[in-house]
């Protein structure tokens, strides 16, 4: 089972490292709300305690009014905070579960001295997200302007990284959220043309490097529970999974 402590400071930390634009409280559920951007993250419903289990019915009514007032369609992050008359009760009311994610962590002592790659991150978020655009292949759902907007709105310091022989010919990226001992890797993606030659890795490890000499201890990712090949890489490097998340959303909900 997971410790609750760590999956609040994680959970946390996830907040820092991908802001919403608007967050507003129904109890200790946290409503999170960026129109214009398409990851759940950045546009759920996240319970926060256990134990707040009050008027269930009536407050999910206000919420969804909430965000449908938004025109963005309700989704809820279920945690191990989640409270299970909430889960049962989304259960009963036609919400189907998807998309589980696992959040892992790794201790960055050795990291520092690791060899690989050692690279200097940028702090140019225009060109940051054109990398990402052009590695995602043009796949991304997220409009440019909204994905460049969320990147800026991130306050503790951040690495920007992009390998590739020119930077208009990105092999791979990857965020990286310096926040206190803690350091989060966002955004990690390998052109799909460049996988299998090792470059996740090593933007990886270059990521944690740079993390681990400006004073982080430990490095926190979510991957989907579904990519085998990044849970590969991942176990590899030495990260083990703290706990899963999965998102609720209701049936027929657009």
């Amino acid at each position: 089972m997971a410790s609750l402590p760590a999956v609040r400071r994680l959970e946390a930390a996830g907040f820092r490292a991908w802001p919403a634009e608007t967050v507003e409280y129904e109890g200790s559920w946290q409503k999170r709300l960026t129109p214009g951007h398409a990851t759940r993250r950045a546009n759920c419903l996240v319970p926060l305690d256990p134990g707040d289990t009050r008027d269930i019915g009536e407050r999910m009514a206000r919420i969804e009014a909430w965000y449908a007032a938004a025109g963005v369609p309700l989704v809820v992050k279920e945690t191990p905070l989640c409270p299970k008359p909430l889960l049962d009760w989304l259960g009963k009311s036609g919400w189907n579960h998807e998309g589980e994610v696992s959040v892992q962590t790794v201790a960055l002592a050795d990291y520092a001295q690791s060899t690989g790659l050692d690279m200097i991150p940028s702090h140019d978020v225009a060109r940051f997200v054109d990398a990402c655009l052009v590695v995602e292949g043009g796949k991304s759902r997220t409009p440019r302007v909204a994905m460049e907007r969320l990147f800026r709105a991130v306050q503790p310091e951040t690495g920007m990284f992009i390998l590739g022989e020119t930077s208009d010919h990105p092999k791979a990226v990857a965020f990286c959220v310096h926040d206190g001992d803690m350091a989060g890797l966002q955004q990690v993606a390998v052109a799909p043309s460049e996988r299998r030659q090792g470059l996740g890795r090593q933007i990886t490890v270059a990521a944690l490097k740079w993390a681990r000499l400006r004073g982080a201890a430990t490095g926190w990712l979510q991957v989907e529970a579904s990519n085998a090949p990044a849970l590969a890489l991942y176990a590899d490097l030495g990260f083990k999974e703290s706990y899963r998340y999965r998102y609720w959303r209701k049936e027929n909900a657009s």
